[in-house]
């Protein structure tokens, strides 16, 4: 089992994926062209804010890696619920950008659960 899953899926979506996303869309988007001192006030509240739906997804993660056998199973449902998670917080935290960021957010956690593994190969070794 890869007990690094859940810091790396948390780490990988707030602080590569989600800014990389952010950019993408400021090329698309003239609205979300923001400079780079910008976007690190997003990974450091995003950090942050997330915080809550990381220790979910830690708890979430322990339980269906005991109850469930497929990767891909304890994949979708993780996502699922730390986008549930996202949802949530951006829902408490409202303003104009939360629609906009909750979709980010939420793509940047599928896209960094394609990243890492939950199941870690096994090292057999020959004597």
């Amino acid at each position: 089992m890869n007990k690094l899953y859940p810091i790396q899926l948390w780490l990988t979506t707030i602080i590569l994926v989600a800014p990389l996303l952010m950019i993408l869309a400021g090329l698309v988007n003239n609205e979300w062209n923001m400079g780079f001192e910008v976007l690190l006030l997003f990974v450091f509240f995003g950090l942050a804010f997330s915080l809550p739906a990381f220790l979910v997804c830690f708890a979430f993660y322990k339980i269906l890696t005991v109850k469930i056998s497929s990767p891909i199973l304890i994949k979708i449902l993780l996502n699922l619920i730390i986008v549930g998670a996202v949802l949530i917080t951006f829902a408490l935290i409202s303003g104009s950008l939360a629609f906009r960021l909750s979709i980010v957010y939420s793509a940047s956690v599928v896209i960094a659960s394609l990243f890492y593994s939950v199941k870690r190969k096994e090292k057999h070794s020959s004597l």
